[in-house]
């Protein structure tokens, strides 16, 4: 996914309680040299290779981080670190860009990938867009909730919310507003919007003119599950 003209100014509101999802602190997006980012939406640790060179060894499940990557077509493997099988992709990269691809949880608990494709990514002028996905294999079914620059009631993301080893631009697509602040709450009970007021995340990410971004919902290490955004 390509990265807005600048880095997203990010405002987050947590409240640590109930429910077991205690949030970390929100990450911005990334710079603009080429690079590929990696998201760990696995159950285990993987390696990640890059053309046949170790770039991230032992990456903990739950984590972004990036690689370097010289502009042109690459090889990325990602493997268990534990062992079993890995799995293969072709990424290109390029100047100003920085492609995402996920470790997910596939058939049988099997390490698959999702690269994560940039449908309607051209934000008209005065709008924004968002998008959330639920990479947190262990977390269930979430509700998570929005209101939006224009439309201040909570309204459902998406129902049922479970975990998307497989995201596409049909089910996780991005919702577009105005400028302005998008505010994003996450909870586990009840299932309906009488949740909002004690949600225990809360994300607050204020866009400009022509800026997207994407809500990542992790698993957390010790249990609960946290939120990125890129």
């Amino acid at each position: 996914m390509r990265v807005s003209r600048t880095l997203i100014t990010l405002a987050a509101l947590v409240s640590a309680a109930s429910c077991d999802l205690r949030p970390t602190s929100l990450t911005s997006s990334l710079g603009n040299p080429p690079a590929f980012r990696i998201i760990n939406a696995f159950t285990s640790p993987v390696d990640v290779l890059i053309d046949g060179r170790v770039a991230l060894s032992a990456f903990a499940p739950g984590q972004v981080n990036t690689a370097p990557a010289a502009p042109g077509n690459h090889t990325v493997v990602l493997r268990p670190t534990s062992g079993g099988t890995s799995i293969s992709q072709q990424l290109a990269s390029a100047d100003g860009a920085v492609s995402t691809i996920a470790a997910t949880v596939g058939t049988s608990g099997l390490l698959s990938t999702a690269v994560l494709d940039d449908t309607n990514s051209v934000v008209p002028s005065g709008a924004t867009k968002l998008r959330v996905i639920h990479f947190a294999p262990n977390a269930g079914t979430l509700q998570v909730y929005r209101t939006q620059p224009d439309f201040p009631t909570p309204v459902s993301w998406q129902f049922p919310f479970n975990y998307q080893p497989a995201p596409t631009s049909l089910s996780a697509p991005f919702y577009q507003s105005t400028v302005g602040s998008w505010e994003v709450r996450i909870w586990q009970t009840p299932a309906d919007a009488s949740g909002w007021s004690t949600a225990p995340t809360r994300v607050t990410v204020p866009l400009a003119s022509g800026e997207k971004a994407t809500i990542l919902i992790l698993d957390k290490q010790g249990g609960g599950v946290q939120v990125q955004v890129i």
